[in-house]
């Protein structure tokens, strides 16, 4: 009897301490999903603003623009920074999964582009 009641309580503790882990285990696996999606969608948003100030750059009345070109480096340092943050580890899965979706669609639209053409 006397041994039953150490036993009984360091299993009380090991079962809250275990509950404890499991939940905030979960809530930082759900904080590193948030980020690395948000880390992509950052990239992505990223990209489209370089390939605006591209095209600005590109305009007659700002071409050669000093300020203008290291805008442009700036931002292609930036989102090469950020792919290889995404490279690292951070959505490597979500992207395969995102690619893999992308090639079936296109591989249905082409399917579906030559039914038409036949």
């Amino acid at each position: 009897m006397s041994i039953e009641i150490p036993l009984i309580i360091a299993l009380l503790i090991s079962l809250g301490a275990n509950l404890l882990g499991f939940f905030y285990l979960r809530d930082l696996l759900g904080r590193f999903l948030w980020l690395s999606q948000n880390l992509a969608n950052l990239g992505d948003l990223l990209q489209g603003y370089q390939k605006h100030l591209k095209n600005i750059y590109e305009l007659e009345q700002f071409y050669g623009d000093q300020q203008i070109k290291a805008l442009v480096e700036h931002s292609a340092d930036l989102v090469e920074v950020l792919q290889e943050y995404i490279e690292a580890g951070l959505d490597i899965e979500l992207l395969e999964d995102e690619e893999e979706v992308s090639e079936l669609s296109n591989e249905d639209n082409n399917n579906d582009e030559e039914k038409k053409e036949e």
